[in-house]
């Protein structure tokens, strides 16, 4: 009896696994995509000081709200990276800088621009609004909040507030170590002479691309021959070389040479799906082999399209949960279908498309082994089980390709 699943229960079986505790220190420039291992909570207030937001004159609103001619003598100047301690009196303000500490008890600043000052004398002919012009103490963050949370992807646009807390290592998670085994007596590396019947062995380089896409550890086995003692070793060196997830290329379907299930079930694998309710990717076989270390272990298409689906919709849920972290799935979005296709309401199908404003084009496609229509696409739409067929107009959830 087949064991096919639908893809929403073939991710329930990862909702038991457990996180994996190891994770390392690394310079916040060396960790753009990893996965931030703790909370971290913020020493300080952001920002540090009442701030002036721009150059102008830093005044108490209290002390010329009632005047109806508002005039300030000036008392001094306040630059970026001065202390800002200026006694003043009543009626008197300060000239100051973008960036300069706002002297007490000042709480609005009014720019040049909006007064005049003569012999040092601010004349305002218009009053701003009361606190204008000022970045209040702790107003962005307060000390003792999160400022990063466990899980989080480090990004680009994380790393200032990292500097700014002083922030030169941040823990992150380990990577993961993703094996990578293709299968078939058809196969050829990337730099042989292509002879006739001969293909190259693209899913490799393809799922090498997504696996560090997603900032894990890449391990290439080398291809495998169609026979199941070449498959062993080559699942036997994975497991030796502690890797915590490994990945089978071909050899997943029916067919007499598709040796990966068979190759499995006589290692003591436990096989979690034979199939799972999808297209491109149906084949795609979930197992795990436990020991010293488990190590879970996923047969998949060899058709370059059906490799790319099964890793995005399989395969990185999985490293979501080993990671701790629900940001590296795609971003599923909503659009208008722009076309029409169709097809049997029997599983989900992920089609390679354009997206132009919104607008979702399918673009030729020739099936699971036109890695062409792959090179091509912006992304895929997901065309649910249940339907039969998308016409134009009709609303629609996709996903881009990253990068």
């Amino acid at each position: 009896m087949v064991l096919m699943m639908e893809l929403e229960e073939a991710l329930k079986v990862f909702d038991g696994v457990k996180e994996i505790d190891d994770t390392e220190s690394v310079k916040i420039n060396d960790s753009i995509g990893r996965i931030i291992a703790h909370d971290t909570v913020s020493k300080y207030d952001f920002p540090p000081y009442d701030r002036s937001a721009m150059d102008g004159f830093a005044f108490r609103y209290e002390d010329i709200a009632a005047s109806p001619t508002p005039l300030l003598k000036v008392k001094g100047e306040v630059m970026a990276g001065h202390s800002g301690k200026i006694d003043l009196n009543k009626g008197e303000c300060v000239r100051i800088m973008t960036g300069g500490v706002v002297p007490k008890p000042c709480d609005t600043v009014i720019e040049f621009e909006a007064c005049t000052e003569e012999g040092g004398i601010v004349r305002i002919p218009k009053l701003p609004p009361k606190f204008s012009n000022i970045a209040f103490q702790g107003e962005d963050l307060k000390k003792g909040e999160y400022a990063f949370e466990r899980g989080d992807l480090v990004k680009e646009n994380k790393i200032n507030l990292m500097a700014s807390l002083g922030m030169n290592y941040v823990d992150v998670k380990r990577k993961l170590r993703i094996g990578v085994i293709p299968t078939g007596d058809e196969l050829i590396d990337i730099d042989e002479e292509l002879n006739y019947g001969k293909i190259r062995d693209s899913s490799k380089y393809s799922l090498e691309a997504q696996i560090r896409g997603v900032f894990q550890e890449f391990v290439n086995f080398g291809i495998s021959k169609d026979d199941e003692e070449s498959i062993k070793y080559k699942i036997s060196k994975g497991i030796e070389s502690e890797c915590d997830i490994l990945l089978i290329t071909g050899g997943s379907s029916m067919g007499d040479k598709d040796l990966t299930q068979r190759v499995l079930e006589k290692m003591g694998a436990t096989i979690i799906a034979e199939k799972i309710a999808i297209k491109p990717g149906m084949p795609t076989i979930i197992a795990k082999l436990n020991g010293r270390k488990d190590v879970w272990i996923f047969g998949m298409p060899g058709n370059p399209v059906s490799t790319y689906i099964a890793f995005e919709m399989v395969v990185i849920p999985l490293i979501e949960k080993l990671t701790g972290t629900n940001k590296l799935s795609p971003n599923l979005l909503e659009g208008t279908f722009a076309g029409t296709f169709k097809k049997k309401p029997d599983r989900v199908h992920f089609v390679p498309c354009k997206v132009e404003s919104g607008k979702v084009i399918p673009i030729r496609y020739n099936g699971s082994g036109d890695f062409t229509s792959l090179s091509r696409a912006d992304g895929f739409f997901i065309a649910p089980k249940e339907s039969s067929v998308l016409q134009t107009g009709d609303p629609v959830k996709y996903f881009m390709i990253k990068g």
